[in-house]
């Protein structure tokens, strides 16, 4: 598990690193906050399908994936509606870096927990709309974005 830490933490910071001369899109703080909203909604649909599964019975190693994953998508809630207020209130990109890079690196680790505890796919399909909300807010942050896909195994 810590490998795998290890490899999404040096994955994002590589693709967080941009060539010298690449620049982020313009700021546009309407249409940032509108996904920082539409953020919100999607990770509240996903802790709420989240919870609405039944508790994994299998072994220990599925036990831990799912207290990891319940505990992931309830940084992701906590850090989007965050987020969200943050920008409502004016914040610009300086001031949600911070929350953004996080929250891209917390959803793939929480796709990957979701591969393991459910054989169904929707929390799945939640996370992947929260990620493609995440991946549209992507080019105000990053200069020379990369598009964060699915955990494909």
């Amino acid at each position: 598990m810590f490998a795998v830490r290890c490899a999404v933490l040096a994955v994002s910071i590589f693709a967080l690193a941009a060539p010298a001369n690449a620049t982020v899109q313009p700021w546009d703080q309407k249409k940032v906050t509108e996904l920082g909203e539409q953020l919100e909604t999607t990770t509240r649909e996903l802790w709420e399908t989240f919870r609405q599964q039944p508790r994994p019975t299998l072994g220990q190693g599925q036990a831990n994936s799912f207290f990891r994953l319940q505990q992931q998508l309830r940084q992701l809630r906590t850090e989007a509606r965050s987020l969200a207020r943050m920008l409502d209130d004016g914040a610009g990109r300086d001031e949600t870096l911070p929350s953004f890079e996080s929250m891209m690196q917390t959803i793939r680790i929480a796709e990957e927990n979701a591969r393991r505890v459910f054989t169904g796919t929707t929390v799945r399909d939640r996370a992947q709309a929260a990620r493609e909300v995440l991946n549209q807010m992507t080019p105000f942050y990053q200069a020379d974005p990369t598009v964060l896909e699915p955990v494909q195994r």
